[in-house]
């Protein structure tokens, strides 16, 4: 055993096999030389835009709009395929923030839901309820052309909360006479749970020329 100990000590170099050296891949040395940094975004018109990003350099994969921070949830929606909507709201009345929706429906008729959860800052005001507080809204609003010169619309307003409920319902109907004469016919009723004083029905007749 010794004998042979020594002989692999004194062997030249060429007797001994040397393992061959592992070459890094191109892409893995680019890397390392130039290591990939996080390039600024801009987000234009509601939405994060991959091509306002500036230039990455060579063998940097480019990101998508789906690595874009924020692109899973979006508050204010730009698309104009979509049909939803979500967006804060506020005035000298309430704030709150809104969640809607326009249905699918044939030709010559339109259909928009809406929820509403806030705080109602002010009574009474903008069809509200008589109280301040949080409150829930929910809107309807639904349009049907009936022939080429009439149609018929409603609009449903209900608001709720602590201090009973509010609802206010328009129902109109619009003649277009002849181009720029237009006859208008409606009945709108107004409920208060609270209030006895603000039941109130009221119907209405207008003619309006647009001169």
């Amino acid at each position: 055993m010794l004998p042979l100990l020594w002989l692999a000590f004194i062997a030249p170099p060429a007797a001994i096999d040397q393992a061959p050296v592992a070459l890094p891949q191109p892409v893995v040395v680019q890397r390392v030389l130039a290591p990939p940094r996080c390039e600024p975004a801009r987000c234009l018109s509601g939405e994060w835009n991959a091509s306002a990003m500036a230039a990455i350099p060579g063998g940097q994969r480019r990101i998508d709009g789906h690595d874009l921070p924020g692109s899973g949830v979006r508050l204010l929606l730009a698309d104009a395929q979509r049909r939803d909507w979500m967006k804060p709201q506020g005035s000298n009345a309430r704030v709150g923030l809104q969640y809607g929706v326009e249905a699918e429906t044939p030709p010559g008729t339109q259909l928009r839901v809406a929820f509403d959860t806030g705080f109602r800052l002010q009574a009474y005001a903008d069809d509200g309820i008589a109280g301040t507080g949080p409150v829930l809204r929910g809107q309807l609003e639904w349009q049907q052309a009936l022939g080429e010169r009439t149609r018929l619309s409603q609009t449903t307003r209900v608001e709720t909360g602590q201090h009973g409920t509010f609802l206010r319902n328009s129902l109109q109907v619009k003649l277009a006479l002849q181009p720029g004469l237009v006859l208008s016919s409606g009945v709108e009723v107004r409920r208060d749970s609270d209030v006895a004083g603000r039941n109130q029905t009221d119907a209405t007749l207008h003619l309006r020329y647009a001169f």
